[in-house]
């Protein structure tokens, strides 16, 4: 049988220079002794092509040829034979993989020397990659147990093991030990497929494809389990809970049928199991909220009220954008949160395939409800994953979608120094053109400008220049309005102004050729630069830090985009910071190298259009040319060039 490693050891020979096999060992990663083995049994398969390996006491091994028409048939052996055997994994990757998915399935202790002989690795290489293993059981609160004279193996919920097998392994779960052959799983798989298909249809449950496909592999699993004789524990699947509920009658359903097809006999926390996994894949039927069953009606309950509460609320103090009133959006985020409460209480992971689009499309929905998942983060001590919030910010989008289309109608006053028929033609002609915009028109002359009740006014739009100080904006326009005035009272009326994304990016706020040590220095220094200039207030570094505890500001592009938790101070501002080296940001992701900081403060101000700012800003950062742009020209106007290009691009979009 020829190994990969045999392969490895024979192309690093040479037959000129010897190597010794410490160096082998060094340029293979396994230990010496793996290498002399190896040699062993390397040698016993060259013998019969006319080539062997040479040692030479104090100098090493090298290959001796004496036929080159049988090297030539010896090599071709070896490559077919390499790539048949695929059992041993040969990267880092590879074996992190592999040991997860065997020590999972392992019920024992095993030998940390078993496991170096299985591949063929030495015990330090063993060490490096057990310790990645343990960083990716402890996502799903599992960890590995050591035991003197008896090895490791993984300790946790059979829950928990599933959970991780599925986010993990699931490319393997066939696992050809348990299984009889491809042919064999493909059926089987093909078998599951039809029969939740079936069940689902029967009791008219909807979920989504992903879901669907998650659903299969989960029960598949589960079969794998059962036939190992590991059974998820009573209390683990709560069945008292979920008894009376539909997803426990097609739980039981679709379980009673794999018992007739496999022979597998199952408790009932199996249908419990299966039952939780579709209690967090629900969807909305005919947009009415999926929540709670009682006598055939769907009602939200009292805590999935709260919650929605809360977290509308969280977005009004974060960004004063009040959604508080917005029916819509709370049906939409209720039903939404009832099975997505299942899934933070039990650690399902439901993956976004359009996680991407959303964080560049919809940037400030996505902040919102970054914002708005904090209430849920305090309430089940638990991080709701990137994924989740990617959802719920398709919801936020819709409902500042709807508020683009949600005029707030004002309270208008025509001054002029006409004779009452034509003042009367006045008002007819702005009731015809802005209508849609105006609650209440009045018109008066403009000596009786000091007689008005200016409470219950928001504009005054005059022909003739006003003598007195009135406390409402005046806006000149001509008595024949022409296109450009009927132009210019509809954004006046919609609450639009001139003001650019550029002007929130002062060239005072532009800081070149920044040099921190880490993240912590970075912020301490910007938020100190800022508050300076009295720009925010003292706690503004506090709410910074604070909100990088929640979620991640790093974009990738080597860009970062801190802001506070809050709202803070009294006009918006983005402070740029582009470094000469960049620093680390997280510590647990070596990926997230920063060069450019874009420390953002939106601030409450009446003149500010937030959402295209973050539109703007969002596809600047994501854009990496122009990040390399920037950090290759560190000055005010390649940022200038860069910002007055990408919102060009968001005016021409509509």
């Amino acid at each position: 049988m020829v190994s990969r490693q045999m392969g490895d050891i024979y192309r690093r020979l040479s037959e000129h220079e010897y190597q010794t096999a410490e160096a082998l060992a060094e340029s293979l990663g396994v230990s010496s002794k793996t290498v002399r083995n190896q040699l062993k049994n390397l040698n016993e398969l060259l013998k019969d092509y006319s080539v062997f390996v040479e040692s030479k006491h104090g100098s090493g091994y090298r290959l001796v040829i004496e036929d080159t028409e049988k090297r030539k048939e010896l090599e071709e052996l070896m490559r077919r034979k390499e790539l048949q055997e695929s059992g041993v994994p040969n990267s880092t990757e590879e074996r992190v993989e592999y040991l997860l998915e065997y020590l999972l399935n392992t019920d024992g202790y095993v030998k940390l020397d078993e496991l170096s002989e299985m591949l063929y690795i030495s015990k330090k290489t063993l060490t490096g990659n057990l310790k990645e293993v343990e960083n990716l059981l402890k996502e799903h609160h599992l960890c590995l147990q050591r035991k003197p004279n008896y090895g490791i193996r993984v300790e946790g919920r059979e829950f928990d093991r599933r959970l991780c097998i599925a986010g993990y392994v699931a490319k393997k779960v066939q696992m050809t030990e348990k299984l009889e052959g491809d042919q064999d799983v493909t059926e089987e798989i093909q078998w599951i497929h039809q029969c939740v298909q079936g069940c689902l249809s029967k009791y008219n449950f909807d979920i989504s494809s992903v879901a669907f496909q998650n659903l299969v592999l989960h029960i598949q699993i589960a079969i794998l389990r059962m036939r190992g004789g590991h059974y998820v524990p009573v209390v683990e699947s709560e069945p008292d809970k979920i008894r009376d509920k539909k997803t426990y009658r097609i739980a039981e359903e679709i379980l009673c049928r794999i018992k007739d097809k496999f022979h597998v006999e199952f408790p009932e926390s199996e249908i419990g199991y299966i039952a939780i996994h579709l209690e967090g894949k629900k969807m909305m039927i005919n947009n009415t909220a999926l929540a709670e069953e009682k006598e055939g009606n769907l009602i939200i309950s009292q805590e999935i009220s709260d919650l929605v509460g809360f977290m509308l609320s969280a977005v009004y103090d974060a960004f004063k954008f009040d959604f508080r009133d917005d029916l819509e959006l709370r049906m939409s985020l209720s039903q939404h949160l009832v099975p997505l409460v299942v899934r933070i209480r039990h650690d399902m992971k439901l993956t976004n395939p359009l996680l991407k689009d959303i964080r560049e499309r919809y940037s400030l929905a996505y902040s919102m409800a970054t914002t708005a998942c904090v209430i849920l983060n305090h309430k089940y001590h638990k991080i709701v994953k990137e994924d989740e919030i990617g959802y719920i910010a398709l919801l936020f989008a819709l409902a500042l979608e709807r508020k683009k289309t949600e005029i707030a109608r004002k309270n208008i006053l025509l001054v002029c120094a006409s004779g009452k028929g034509s003042a009367q033609l006045l008002l007819y002609r702005y009731k015809t053109e802005f209508g849609p915009y105006i609650n209440k028109i009045s018109v008066c002359d403009v000596r009786k400008i000091q007689e008005q009740n200016f409470n219950e006014i928001d504009y005054i739009f005059t022909t003739v220049p006003i003598p007195v100080k009135v406390p409402v904006p005046i806006q000149e326009v001509e008595y024949f309005l022409k296109n450009s005035d009927v132009q210019a009272v509809k954004r006046t009326l919609m609450g639009k102004t001139d003001s650019p994304v550029l002007d929130i990016y002062p060239r005072d706020l532009f800081l070149p050729h920044m040099k921190f040590a880490d993240k912590d220095e970075a912020l301490q220094v910007l938020c100190g630069f800022v508050y300076e200039r009295g720009l925010v207030p003292r706690e503004f570094l506090d709410s910074v830090r604070a909100r990088e505890v929640l979620a991640k500001t790093a974009f990738g592009n080597m860009v970062a985009m801190p802001h506070p938790i809050e709202v803070m101070g009294k006009q918006p501002f983005v402070c740029v910071a582009v470094l000469d080296e960049p620093i680390l940001w997280l510590q647990d992701d070596p990926d997230s190298m920063i060069q450019v900081i874009f420390l953002v403060s939106v601030a409450n101000y009446e003149h500010f259009d937030v959402q295209k700012f973050y539109q703007v800003t969002a596809r600047l950062l994501l854009d990496s040319g122009s990040m390399k742009e920037l950090i290759r020209n560190q000055n005010y106007e390649t940022l200038r060039n860069l910002l007055l290009k990408v919102e060009g691009q968001v005016d021409d979009e509509g």
